[in-house]
Formats: C-alpha cells, structure tokens, sequence
C-alpha cells in the first residue's frame, strides 16, 4: 500500500513539473521574439539616423569642392536621403537631433501638424540660399514631404535667395489646408528682405502659387519687401523694420512699403495690412 501511494504522488509531480515548464515556455516564447523585433527595429532606426548624419557631414564638408568647380552633388544627395526619411511611417514622431550637430534646424507649424527642416546651404556667399524641406500629413494620414524651393513654378524664381522662415501658421480653410509662412533673407551683403508665402494642401498636392494676397488691384502669390542696407544703418533693425508680421487673433498680417529712388529701394516708415477672410488676404 505505502508503494502505490508513492508511486501516485510521484505521479503528481511528474505531472505538476511537465505543466509549469510547458506555461514557462509558453510565457516566455513571445518575450523573446517580440525583443528581438524591437532589437532589429531600433537596429534599422540607428542606422538611418547614422547614414543621414554620414550624408549631412559630407554635405558640410563639400564646400570647398563647391568653391572649385560648383559642385553640388553633396546637398543633393543628403536632400533626396532626408525627404525619403521623412515620409517612412512614424517619421513625423522622431526629432532627428543628431542633425542639429550640422546645423539642420526644425520649424513647427502652430498647430503641430506641419513641420519644416531648414538649414543655410554651405554654397550660400553674400546671398542667402536656404534649404527647406516640408513634411505634413494629408487628408489621408499619410506623411509627405517636399523641398520648398521645387515649389516654384515661375521660371524668373530660378536661382533666386531663398528665406528663413521664422513662423508657421495653419489658416481656417476647408476642404483644403492653407499655411502662412513669414521670413526673412538676403538678396546681398547689402540688400535685406522679407517674404510670406502660403502654402495650400490639397490632397496629395501641395503648391505656394495660389494667388491669395490681394495688393491694390492685382492679387500676388507672395508678399515681398527689400531695402538697400546704407552704410549709416543697423541691418539687424533695418531687418525689423521690414518684418512681416501676422496676427492670428484678428486674421491680420501687416507688411512694410519700399519705394524706388536711384540709389535702389528704401523702407518709406509705412506699413498696410490685410485681413484673412473668405480664403484670401484682403
């Protein structure tokens, strides 16, 4: 009798051992597998923040062979890597911090569903040519970026300074999504400007050639104003002076006049302002 009923807990055991170390497996076997998904996710997100920072240092490091013979391969090529990152999913959710190291900036719109990537290209002299790379998500969620400078579609645009922007702001407008950029630039060492453009989202499209400010009886795509800097003049107040500012509880922009005189064009001391309504600035 005592041997049958050490033989029956022996049993038991055998049993109660098999049946832990099968959940212990069962537990464990989605732990590990879910790791090593993690590992090789994180794994593949450092080596695309490793090779964009690779490709911005060679884009930094290319101006000397742009002072030789005009290359612009580097940027090129660190442009097309960037706008490819950014429209990966969850793209929109990483900071890219490490390009800050190259002077590679980040510009929010102010209701967080637009951003723009912006640096002074190495190939600027005393006039500015910056570098802006837009992302946003469309009416279908899906992320998108563009260079801001393909978005010209006037010829006379070509080779032209391009802006610092210094604000973003998203404007009431349906079925469409319309951004108002204001900045500022340098057409020379001595000549000053600033710009607004808007940008309207449509779709999968995007254009800043929508004629949406209207300035005396024309209606213009952009407003712009620049002044010859004098050799008496402070260009950081000459700067704001001819700030474009907008106002987003009044939907009010004010923008500088310039007037012509042979010496070139001057900040006259007046301003004029529009107003946003009915999709456009009047």
């Amino acid at each position: 009798m005592k041997t049958v009923v050490l033989f029956l807990i022996s049993l038991v055991l055998f049993f109660s051992s098999c049946g832990a170390k099968h959940e212990n497996e069962r537990q464990s076997t989605p732990y590990v597998t879910d790791s090593a998904n993690i590992g090789n996710e994180q794994k593949t997100v450092s080596a695309e923040g490793d090779s964009l920072k690779k490709l911005a240092a060679n884009m930094v490091a290319s101006r000397e062979t742009y002072i030789k013979d005009v290359n612009t391969t580097a940027e090129d090529i660190f442009i097309k890597a960037l706008i490819e990152q950014l429209k990966k999913p969850g793209a929109y959710e990483k900071d890219f911090a490490g390009l800050k190291a190259y002077e590679i900036n980040i510009l929010n719109a102010d209701d967080r569903k637009l951003r723009l990537f912006y640096w002074l290209s190495p190939y600027s002299g005393s006039m500015w040519h910056v570098q802006n790379i837009v992302q946003y998500k469309d009416e279908n969620n899906t992320l998108r970026a563009v260079a801001f400078n393909s978005l010209y579609k006037d010829k006379d645009d070509e080779g032209s300074p391009t802006p610092f922007f210094d604000h973003i702001y998203a404007l009431a407008t349906s079925p469409q999504k319309t951004y108002l950029f204001t900045g500022y630039g340098q057409m020379s060492g001595t000549e000053p400007y600033s710009v607004s453009h808007t940008l309207v989202i449509k779709g999968a499209n995007c254009s800043i050639n929508q004629p949406l400010f209207k300035v005396g009886k024309g209606d213009q795509t952009q407003l712009f104003a620049a002044a010859e800097l004098k050799e008496d003049q402070d260009k950081e107040k000459l700067l704001s002076q001819l700030a474009i500012t907008y106002n987003p509880t009044d939907k009010t922009i004010s923008y500088p006049e310039v007037d012509e005189s042979k010496y070139g064009t001057f900040y006259n001391g007046k301003r004029n302002s529009l107003t946003f309504r009915d999709g456009m600035f009047k």
